[in-house]
């Protein structure tokens, strides 16, 4: 089995897109991007320490603005700060690579995001922010072979374990990773049909949004199938 190799950076801007969509200035979306990275490495440490760092997060920074923050900030920041620790837990839970810097630079029509992993290369990934919905056909089409491929995984890999070495621990390992994107796409995609939906005023499309919608929950089912299944195998 061959699957397509995801580096740590491309895990990232998976998991980071959806924060980003839609954002109007450019420095809410860095903004957006920062806090992702901060969750991303926060969400490494043990349980019982991720309060700490959130807690030392806000005091810096509560150091870098002279005035008192209003009513309200502290628990809001700390609050969207869980939510990206729980998420990055939830679609990358075995990635346990640290991510000293993560920055977007706006570069015309698209964003370009630029990750520095430790390593001796700096990533970038091109970010578009702002979506077409002339974009949909293209889309769908995308999903559809998502949908059918991911329907077909789930039931070879449920004949595959049952016959050891069907894979090894290292082609478990690129597939488990291949999914976990896959699943961090799908929050992108769900987010994009959303404001799509909500903004077209055709009926008929937003019909066709809905349905859509609705097979994004089916592939995501499947998503899940497919990592219960390499996780069991390893």
């Amino acid at each position: 089995m061959k699957f397509k190799q995801f580096t740590v950076a491309s895990c990232f801007s998976s998991f980071m897109l959806p924060h980003v969509l839609f954002l109007n200035e450019l420095e809410a979306r860095k903004k957006a991007v920062m806090s992702c990275c901060l969750a991303w490495n926060i969400s490494l440490f043990p349980d019982a320490e991720q309060e700490d760092h959130v807690d030392r997060i806000w005091k810096m920074v509560e150091a870098d603005n002279q005035e008192a923050p209003p009513p309200g900030l502290e628990h809001g920041f700390k609050q969207d700060l869980r939510m990206l620790i729980e998420q990055k837990q939830e679609l990358f839970p075995w990635t346990h690579t640290n991510i000293p810097k993560a920055d977007l630079i706006g570069a015309g029509f698209h964003d370009v995001l630029r990750i520095d992993t430790g390593t001796a290369m700096t990533e970038e990934v091109e970010i578009l922010a702002w979506p077409n919905p002339t974009g949909l056909p293209l889309i769908i089409e995308h999903l559809r072979g998502i949908q059918s491929d991911t329907a077909a995984q789930v039931g070879l890999l449920a004949q595959a374990r049952r016959v050891p070495g069907s894979f090894t621990d290292i082609e478990a390992t690129q597939m488990t990773t291949a999914y976990c994107v896959q699943r961090a796409d799908l929050v992108g995609y769900r987010h994009i049909l959303t404001v799509w939906r909500d903004t077209q005023p055709a009926a008929s499309v937003k019909r066709v949004i809905d349905h859509w919608l609705g097979v994004l929950a089916e592939i995501e089912a499947d998503t899940k199938a497919v990592l219960n299944i390499l996780v069991s195998c390893k």
